[in-house]
């Protein structure tokens, strides 16, 4: 590929990957709790977990579940519950999460437990297998090496995921040094938990 495919290539995951969901949602949520520093294990879980799909995606597991309607449908319902899971238990949890600098855990253990969340947030959603299977084709150069340009794409892939959700933990942590009273907080827990609920049940309810 040229650099205007790679500049439209990578345009074309920036402008999908920025369209608020689980993923976008939780980097948020955690920017605004921990603030953007602690955030960056969030993005990196993000990254990783997109980064896994795109090369599952390569490997032709995108193709598998197209075809495989059990197969897709046990992942997708998985994912859709761990989104219920975790969007109820930041609701019953909203009081406790506006305390932002306080913690108990070790840096290093909150950093570990926010990629977490961030990878398993991410891979949650087989659509992305998918997305990324039927993406690159589009942008496969015949005359060049295919596994060099499927090396690049997934690279562009992962900086792409880690910016997106770093401008999301961004924005959290904004929003938590304008420093809201503590039931304003609340409710914007509980607004982005009833979100991961509701998406949740959205893609378990969803055809495709």
């Amino acid at each position: 590929m040229d650099f205007a495919f790679w500049a439209l290539f990578a345009v074309t995951v920036f402008s999908t990957s920025l369209i608020p969901g689980p993923s976008t949602l939780v980097a948020f949520t955690h920017g605004a709790q921990f603030g953007w520093k602690r955030a960056l294990g969030t993005a990196s879980g993000n990254a990783c977990a997109s980064v896994l799909q795109a090369i599952l995606a390569c490997a032709g597991l995108g193709l598998v579940l197209a075809q495989s309607a059990v197969l897709f449908m046990a992942i997708k319902y998985v994912g859709a519950a761990y989104l219920v899971y975790l969007g109820i238990t930041m609701w019953r949890s909203s009081a406790a999460a506006v305390e932002l600098n306080q913690t108990s855990r070790s840096e290093a253990d909150q950093i570990l437990r926010l990629f977490r969340s961030g990878f398993l947030v991410a891979a949650a959603n087989p659509k992305a297998i998918v997305f990324f299977t039927a993406l690159f084709p589009q942008f496969l150069d015949p005359t060049g090496t295919a596994s060099s340009q499927l090396a690049g794409m997934v690279g562009v892939i992962a900086i792409v995921s880690f910016s997106v959700a770093m401008i999301y933990g961004c924005l959290g942590s904004r929003l938590s040094a304008l420093q809201l009273s503590r039931r304003i907080m609340a409710r914007v827990q509980k607004t982005i938990g009833g979100l991961f609920v509701a998406s949740g049940i959205g893609l378990a309810a969803s055809r495709s």
